[in-house]
């Protein structure tokens, strides 16, 4: 019989994979267009609600890797699925880093014996600088080795434990250093930075709240407050990103970060919706599936595409961004997808994507 795959986290990965893809290509617009304008107005408009996709990953990654009804045990974890993300940062940071060390050469005009040196440099960047989306796998890396400590936790842990633990993590991890950043930006006061319990800032943060949302579920009225505070997160994030941004004439994207509150909540928001539509629902649908499987190969690729376009001159702004950045978008997720669905199917390319 074939797998059973529970069809919110197939959709919610699609979603969230999107989400990334959108926010890339607005943001490669956003940080150059000047703050006084109206289309870095609605540039902002549209970042603002694109931030949630890497957290709404994480917490999926952690609904199914924490949860006791899926047999992850330390061997596989750390002899499979760590194994698996190593390949991949070493694959994608070396492909990255020889792309650029090419790309750099090509535009200045460097010799061939300086190309070649940055192309053999590039093992290099592992441990200084890879490309600035790879750092999500670096993330997932480091979930994967702490995922045994955890599961010995959450297989034993009753449901107010885990939400203790995510609620330290949302006062210590999330509000603390926000509330410690406004005070020292608006009226030059800092918070003692030792309250802050400094383990507590971390995606492992996202990863348990994903498994308590799909293991334990919340009830609806508790639902309903999670939906207003994403709402007025997004509200907040929108508001105040404008505000900064005009009154410093820089781009601001402090409560765009993920370890805000702002962020967290929206994420939060997203998955309780689609976990809540599509509960308790299990599929065998396989080009769903094989679609689903696809978005961290988006993931990784999408860029690429970003750069085409920036190579032939084009702009985001032309003819105007609230019609040029969602049309890009979809085409850069849809060739993305299209090359990565293809490459799935080669066995030797398939383990890289």
């Amino acid at each position: 019989m074939e797998k059973q795959r529970e069809i919110y986290a197939e959709w919610l990965r699609i979603f969230a994979a999107l989400v990334v893809v959108f926010q890339h290509t607005v943001t490669s617009a956003w940080y150059d267009t000047p703050v006084d304008t109206p289309d870095f107005f609605v540039l902002n408009f549209m970042n603002s609600l694109s931030r949630f996709g890497v957290g709404v990953f994480i917490m999926i990654s952690g609904a199914f890797m924490l949860s006791p009804k899926y047999p992850h045990t330390p061997q596989k974890v750390l002899k499979h699925n760590l194994v698996r993300i190593l390949a991949l940062i070493v694959f994608w940071v070396m492909f990255y880093g020889i792309v650029d060390a090419l790309c750099v050469g090509f535009k200045t005009g460097a010799g061939i014996g300086e190309t070649i040196l940055n192309v053999v440099s590039a093992p290099v960047l592992l441990f200084t600088t890879p490309a600035t989306h790879l750092w999500f796998l670096y993330a997932i890396a480091g979930l994967y080795l702490i995922t045994p400590a955890l599961r010995v936790f959450t297989e034993h842990a009753s449901k107010h434990m885990v939400l203790y633990v995510i609620a330290i993590f949302f006062a210590f991890g999330l509000v603390f250093p926000t509330v410690s950043h406004l005070l020292g930006k608006w009226f030059d006061f800092t918070l003692y930075k030792n309250i802050g319990i400094r383990g507590c800032t971390t995606f492992a943060g996202f990863y348990l709240t994903g498994f308590y949302i799909a293991h334990h579920g919340i009830g609806q009225r508790a639902r309903r407050i999670v939906y207003a505070g994403a709402i007025l997160s997004w509200v907040i994030a929108f508001f105040y990103s404008t505000y900064i941004s005009l009154l410093r004439d820089a781009p601001n994207e402090f409560f765009f970060g993920n370890f805000r509150p702002t962020t967290f909540l929206m994420a939060v928001g997203v998955f309780c919706f689609f976990h809540e539509k599509f509960k308790d629902r299990t599929s065998t649908q396989s080009r769903l599936i094989d679609i689903s499987k696809c978005m961290l190969g988006v993931y990784i690729i999408h860029p690429l595409f970003i750069r085409m376009f920036y190579g032939f001159k084009l702009s985001m702004l032309i003819p105007h961004p609230l019609v040029t950045v969602p049309l890009m978008t979809l085409l850069f997720f849809g060739i993305s997808l299209g090359l990565v669905y293809l490459f799935r199917r080669v066995p030797g390319i398939r383990k890289y994507l």
